[in-house]
């Protein structure tokens, strides 16, 4: 009994120091692009107006401006959002970059990961067409989510943006 009492205490310590510990970076959640036929100015007002986002984005509910400012750096919204094992809830994001036709930044308060989503517009390789590239990162910089919950969030937030690129191209395209 006491060897397994030794290695509980071990196994906590070491968890522990993990928790503490942290990598120099937001770690990298995903990483995806998508081809569009229209142009960047159409590609990024589209992504650009939070009230679209429950049209391809799943689980994405309604979506409340906090003020009446301009859409720009600074401005925050909350979206309904409905996530697995815990259910609906309500998420606070805010614009950290906002430039027009090609560029859209914003973080999330949701707990779990703490993501900064970071959309890049630019032009395709043929003309009229647009690419947008879609990138997630943790603010969660632990070595231990790093180890444990970052791996499972990868694999769920790959399928999860595979079918909202998806949704965006068959809706938009």
């Amino acid at each position: 009994m006491e060897i397994i009492a030794v290695i509980g205490v071990i196994f906590v310590s070491i968890c522990a120091m993990l928790s503490q510990l942290e990598v120099d970076y937001d770690p990298l959640i995903v990483d995806k692009s998508v081809v569009l036929a229209r142009t960047q100015k159409q590609v990024f007002y589209y992504v650009a107006d939070f009230h679209n986002h429950k049209k391809w984005i799943g689980g994405i509910g309604k979506t409340e401006e906090l003020d009446d400012s301009l859409m720009g750096e600074g401005k925050q919204f909350y979206q309904m959002v409905e996530t697995p094992f815990v259910g609906e809830t309500k998420q606070q994001l805010e614009i950290l970059q906002y430039t027009p036709t090609s560029k859209l930044v914003y973080n999330s308060n949701m707990e779990f990961l703490k993501p900064r989503m970071e959309l890049e517009i630019t032009p395709g390789n043929k003309p009229g067409q647009t690419r947008l590239t879609w990138k997630t990162y943790s603010r969660r910089r632990s070595y231990l989510f790093c180890m444990t919950i970052l791996p499972v969030s990868k694999y769920f937030s790959n399928a999860n943006l595979r079918t909202t690129l998806f949704n965006l191209r068959t809706l938009i395209h």
